[in-house]
């Protein structure tokens, strides 16, 4: 393929990438009438020419794709039981379409995955991210109108950095994926020294967007993930079976802790709830008593939470007393859209891909090698007390997808290498042979 070309697919990825983190789009569409949820008809039209592209790109790398697509069955039985809750959603309007772009975004992630190895996905992640520092610094700065929290959520945020998001937690919460990215940039040292400085500078900048952003959860979730970054690289170099209880320990003890924080009663009191995890024990337990009217196929996917003429949000809504906006936990959202079926093929989904991912952590010594793990451990931090399963246009299932198919891809690219590293050996032995013949 032509330099030219390559380039520009490269160009196509990170746009699509940024996009994927739903910024920018959302804050030039808000109004203060709509603060908390203003329609946003382009991004819909953006993403279907996205997945068009990915398509074509699909096809001229169909064997690859095919190959590596069907090592995770379990991931496209999920994306069947979404597809197939057309035919049993309580939202007909919204299902069939959000169903589709739920594939396009798996089959963008399984895409990357053909595409790009570990690194040059990380490479093209750091530009997208180095895009979305950059604009959020400036709409801050320059735009505080955008860039600052102001009438959203009664004002009780006011001042607070949103950057390029509708926000603060949105830009914390990507921030701590950037943090997370350039982690990895700097550690594989795929980075000349000239430029050495680049991912330094956005793993900082980064830093300090969860910071003047003031989310208790990405502060914690920054701090939290570094440890276990610290103790995967442990792993590898000398195996012990104190870690994998060490990191459970952390991931149980932090979890906890963003809780607590998200408890504060000055929070609790200004948006007029009571301490039991910020409503959200309530939340879970009313969504509970839905649920087991469809227990095993759930509501349809986005089916659970729309608006007042919806049966399910409406039920909700009159047990909690407040427009709640999601479950603030993407397993419980996803056992009400899914049901069982649905919970329980992302379950060995993402455990199968967990496992795989950490025997590969153990198999290589690249930085990038711990990244499947990392995220997969990043995915599960956050849907503890939000929702990002399941999310079509989103960046977080984009790369839970390319996670998932990445090791397989990986795993044959170590091998190609190998068999070519053994194929030059026997070459040399061979003509080093021939010369001691030819000398005699």
């Amino acid at each position: 393929m032509p330099g030219f070309l390559i380039l520009l697919e490269k160009v196509f990825v990170v746009i699509s990438l940024f996009l994927s983190t739903s910024a920018l789009i959302p804050i030039l569409v808000e109004t203060e009438e709509s603060a908390i949820a203003a329609a946003d008809p382009y991004t819909p039209i953006l993403f279907m020419g996205v997945y068009a592209v990915t398509g074509v790109l699909i096809f001229q790398h169909w064997k690859n794709f095919l190959w590596i697509a069907r090592k995770d069955i379990w991931l496209w039985l999920l994306m069947g039981i979404a597809i197939a809750s057309i035919a049993w959603t309580i939202a007909p309007d919204i299902t069939p379409r959000r169903s589709l772009l739920l594939l396009g975004t798996s089959l963008f992630g399984a895409y990357m995955a053909v595409r790009y190895s570990i690194r040059q996905q990380l490479q093209l992640l750091g530009w997208a991210f180095a895009l979305l520092i950059g604009l959020s610094f400036v709409f801050a700065i320059a735009l505080p109108n955008y860039g600052l929290m102001t009438f959203q959520e009664g004002g009780i945020h006011a001042g607070a950095w949103r950057g390029v998001f509708s926000h603060k937690n949105l830009l914390g919460r990507s921030m701590v994926l950037s943090s997370m990215i350039f982690m990895f940039i700097i550690a594989s040292k795929s980075v000349t020294p000239k430029y050495r400085w680049l991912p330094w500078l956005g793993y900082t900048l980064s830093f300090a967007l969860i910071v003047l952003s003031s989310s208790k959860t990405a502060i914690v979730s920054f701090f939290m993930l570094g440890i276990i970054f610290q103790l995967y690289r442990s792993w590898r170099l000398n195996y012990s079976r104190l870690i994998p209880f060490a990191i459970a320990f952390i991931l149980i003890f932090g979890t906890t802790i963003t809780l607590i924080i998200d408890n504060l009663p000055l929070i609790t009191s200004a948006v007029g709830r009571d301490l039991t995890l910020t409503g959200r024990t309530d939340i879970w337990m009313a969504m509970l008593d839905k649920i087991s009217e469809r227990p095993f196929l759930g509501y349809g996917l986005n089916g659970f939470w729309r608006d007042w003429d919806n049966e399910a949000t409406a039920f909700m809504w009159r047990i909690l007393g407040w427009e709640c906006p999601y479950g603030h936990n993407g397993f419980m959202d996803l056992f009400a859209e899914l049901g069982i079926f649905g919970l329980v093929s992302f379950m060995i989904s993402y455990g199968t891909t967990f496992f795989r991912s950490i025997s590969w952590l153990r198999k290589t010594k690249s930085a990038e090698g711990i990244w499947s793990a990392m995220y997969l451990t990043f995915l599960l931090i956050y849907n503890i007390s939000e929702s990002t399963l399941l999310t079509n246009n989103s960046i977080f299932w984009i790369l839970y997808t390319s996670a998932t198919f990445s090791i397989f891809a990986e795993y044959e690219r170590l091998q190609d290498e190998q068999y070519m590293n053994a194929v030059y050996e026997a070459q040399l032995m061979e003509l080093e042979i021939f010369n001691e013949q030819n000398l005699n």
